[in-house]
Parts: structure tokens; C-alpha cells; sequence
């Protein structure tokens, strides 16, 4: 007998014929099978200025995402989910830096993260309307965003028995969210998470009446060594034209020295040297006692007058000594209005107990007052909208032993323009310019113990966005 040298080509080819007797026809084996999902692409342009320091910096990125999921049906009152997510964030062109021309993929580098997203079973008895999701799923609460792949493993049990009401409980060992500072091992793009268990317990009512729909939710969140005890609420009514949210957030955080979130907060005075997943901290130095409290008013009057013209008018304080009661600083709950003054360092903002800024530290006194305002007009059969953000707010930081206080103004002035190109197309973009005026005296800066010098920072971002939805 002659033996023949197969290629490993080759040999998988012959495999697969071998067993096709056993497969399925594609077309039977999806069927019945939901898929949904999006293609997204965006281009930000970010420039930063701080004139007392001559320094400023540009950074173009281009970022790419697709997100499919697949819904088997049910069977026996069972169902499983699947999905898919590429996300490609890191591709910085970096134009006008110390080194032009040298930047992470030059905007087409290597891919980033590729995997499974979601991976779950859904169980829905038939004597009771209740939901259970059993496997990894999206994290889609007030404190956390699901829509940017914020996700946890565990169980979560959703039950609607009692009518206009829905509980919700949920307990997860470990979870990811997506903008955690990289590089300190707690859940980023990079596909770590963290593996302290999340616990959240939830009740939403809703009802309409001759007078509008009014709502309530009301959650819990627990998270081992990072949150003692977190509380969001909302009181919300509607109709035809005109909405009024009352949103209040409160949080207690761990902050002794087995706390994780030590790893993003290092303490001020140097002391200890004990290492939290690979940096070095003793305690967690970040306020214990956090809140925030938010008023929005709308009113869209397109469907009852004709006028295709929507606003909305907010107020944003707090109470408590910090401000960090979400995990994801653009969780979905509060009803802002602007695009950058939450999501840097110059305004000294920040909701998250997560990331490394706009956190005072422990021992401080943090009072924030944030005004904004927001219209848009629509035209082209609604598929063109135009609309105007505007931000203005105070921060002042005190803190204790030191001389005097961090207080900075701020304004925001976001044009935005978005098309509807078809029922799945989008285009959209926006520019945001932040302005910040801060007294330019020295004070001591109580992580260093040095002084230094506040000063006015401008910052600026351009979004182009294109998303097919299907």
C-alpha cells in the first residue's frame, strides 16, 4: 500500500467531509436564532491646553467596535445567549506630540480585544413571570453602562408578578468594567476584571395614569472590600411633552486597608508599602461617604404641538464629602448634559469609585454645583437633528491640615449635529470645548505635600461617529 503525505490543509479538509454526515445544514441549524447587534466607528480628536504651564497636547484616535448577539429560542423554557464583541480602542495617531509620527498603531495597528462578550443561559418558568439569567452578562444598572460592555458572571433573577412592579437580584463573583484606569488589574479592554463578588438588589415601579406615567426604582449594590453599601434612587414622571427626573445617589466606601480600591487612590503620606494586585498602597484614601443629587426637566414638543424641538434644563450637587457613587463614570442613569466635564482631570470631577481622578481623597470636603442646559431641533423629516450643550459648574475642594482650598469654575459649550441616514445608519459628531478658571495661587497638594499652582486649562474634542445598528 502507498502511503500519501497529506498537507495539515489537506488532512482538516478530509475531516470535514468525513463527518458531514453528522452535521446539520447551516440554514437548520440557525433557525429560529435572533441576531442583533451594531458596526461602530469613531474618530476623536482631542487637544488639551494649559497656558501658565506652556503645555499642550493633541491626540487623534480612531476606534473601532462590532458587537452580534445571538438569542437561541426557547426550548422548554430555556434559552441561551451568545455574543460577540471586537473593540479596537487603542489605535492613537498621537499627531503634534514630542515624538510625531510615533503612536499606538498609528490608527492601523494590531486589532484589540476580540472574544465573547456574553455567554448565558435564560430560564423562564411558565407558572411565574419571572427571568433568570444564569452566565456572563451585561451589567446594565444605574451605577455601570451596558452599552460600553460593562459585564459581570453570576445570576440575576427578574420578577414581575405583582403588576407595574419588577425585583430584580443579582450576584455576580467577578466583573468588568470598561474604563477602569488600565494597568491596575481591576476589568478593562484589556479583558481583566475584578474578582471581588458584586451583590444587587433592585424594585422599579412604573404606572400610567390620566395625568402621565410616573416611575420609581429604587437599588442596592454591595461589592466585598470596595463598597459597603451604595443606593441609588429616582423619582420620574412623563407625558406627551414634558418630563421631570429627581435622581440621589449614595455610597459608603471601604476604605480600610484590605480595600481594592487602595490600588487606585495611594495614600497621601507615604506610609506603608503593602502591595494590592502589583501597587503599592495601606488604605484606600478616598472618601467614605459619597453622594450625589440630580434634578432634570425636559420637554419635547413635537408630538403635541408640531414643533420638532427638544430641551432640557439640570441641576448636579452633592451633600457628602466626595462624589464617587457609580463603578462607570458614564453610567446611563444620570441625565447629564456635556461630553467632557466629567471625564477629566481638569474639572476635578468625577462619579466613579474606580478611576484614578476627581477624587479628593480621605479627609476632604468636596462641594460640587453643576447648572447645564441642552436644545435641539429637528428637521428633514426628523432625520436631521442640530443641538447646543451647555455646562456651567463649581468644584471646591477642601482638605483637612491643609491651608487652603482647590476651587475651580468651568464651562462647557458642546455644538452636535447627528443623521439618520436610514432606520440603521447613524451619523453623528459633536464639539466640546471646556474652559476652566481656576484662582492661579499656590496651594499644597496633599498627595505631595508640595505647592502648586492651579491653572486655567482649555480642552478640546471632536467626535465623528458612524454606527449601523441591525
Amino acid at each position: 500500500m502507498k502511503f500519501l503525505k497529506l498537507s495539515l490543509a489537506a488532512s482538516v479538509a478530509l475531516g470535514a467531509f468525513s463527518t458531514a454526515s453528522f452535521a446539520q445544514p447551516l440554514e437548520d441549524a440557525i433557525k429560529g436564532i435572533d441576531v442583533s447587534g451594531y458596526l461602530r466607528y469613531r474618530f476623536n480628536s482631542d487637544y488639551y491646553d494649559n497656558g501658565g504651564n506652556n503645555n499642550s497636547n493633541s491626540n487623534n484616535t480612531h476606534r473601532w467596535k462590532a458587537v452580534a448577539d445571538f438569542k437561541a429560542p426557547v426550548a422548554d423554557n430555556v434559552a441561551f445567549n451568545l455574543g460577540i464583541l471586537y473593540n479596537n480602542e487603542s489605535n492613537n495617531v498621537n499627531h503634534g506630540n514630542t515624538y510625531p509620527g510615533q503612536g499606538s498603531g498609528l490608527g492601523s495597528g494590531k486589532d484589540g480585544s476580540f472574544g465573547v462578550s456574553t455567554f448565558n443561559a435564560v430560564i423562564t418558568p411558565d407558572s411565574t413571570a419571572t427571568t433568570v439569567i444564569i452566565g456572563k452578562q451585561r451589567l446594565a444598572t444605574p451605577v455601570t453602562n451596558a452599552g460600553d460592555d460593562d459585564r459581570g458572571t453570576g445570576i440575576l433573577a427578574l420578577n414581575s408578578d405583582l403588576e407595574g412592579f419588577t425585583f430584580a437580584a443579582g450576584a455576580f463573583d467577578s466583573w468588568s468594567i470598561d474604563d477602569v484606569h488600565k494597568g491596575y488589574d481591576l476589568g478593562d479592554n484589556s479583558g481583566t476584571s475584578v474578582t471581588k463578588p458584586l451583590y444587587a438588589l433592585a424594585g422599579i415601579y412604573g404606572v400610567d395614569t390620566a395625568y402621565g406615567h410616573f416611575g420609581a426604582q429604587l437599588w442596592g449594590f454591595y461589592i466585598q472590600d470596595a463598597v459597603d453599601a451604595l443606593g441609588f434612587g429616582e423619582l420620574s414622571w412623563n407625558n406627551a411633552t414634558f418630563d421631570i427626573a429627581l435622581q440621589y445617589a449614595l455610597a459608603k466606601l471601604d476604605n480600610s486597608n484590605s480595600s481594592i480600591l487602595g490600588a487606585l487612590h495611594p495614600t497621601s503620606n507615604g506610609a506603608g508599602t503593602a502591595s494590592i494586585q502589583g501597587v503599592p498602597t495601606n488604605r484606600a484614601n478616598i472618601s467614605e461617604a459619597n453622594d450625589l443629587f440630580v434634578i432634570n426637566l425636559g420637554a419635547n414638543f413635537a408630538q403635541e404641538y408640531n414643533v420638532p424641538l427638544d430641551v432640557k434644563l439640570g441641576w448636579v450637587t452633592n451633600f457628602q464629602d466626595g462624589t464617587a457613587v457609580t463603578l462607570n463614570d458614564d453610567g446611563t442613569a444620570f441625565k447629564y448634559a456635556g461630553a467632557l466635564w466629567w471625564q477629566n482631570n481638569a474639572t476635578g470631577i468625577s462619579t466613579s469609585a474606580l478611576l484614578n481622578r476627581g477624587v479628593a481623597g480621605f479627609g476632604s470636603e468636596q462641594e460640587i454645583s453643576v447648572f447645564y442646559g441642552a436644545i435641539g431641533y429637528s428637521m428633514v423629516d426628523s432625520r436631521l437633528r442640530i443641538g447646543l450643550d451647555y455646562v456651567w459648574g463649581n468644584n471646591e475642594t477642601k482638605w483637612k491640615g491643609y491651608r487652603n482650598s482647590e476651587d475651580i469654575d468651568f464651562q462647557e459649550i458642546t455644538p452636535r449635529i447627528s443623521w439618520k441616514h436610514n432606520k440603521n445608519l447613524t451619523i453623528s459628531g459633536y464639539y466640546a470645548y471646556l474652559m476652566t478658571d481656576a484662582p492661579n495661587e499656590y496651594y499644597t497638594d496633599p498627595v505631595t505635600g508640595n505647592d502648586r499652582r492651579l491653572e486655567d486649562e482649555d480642552r478640546q474634542r471632536v467626535r465623528v461617529e458612524v454606527k449601523y445598528s441591525f
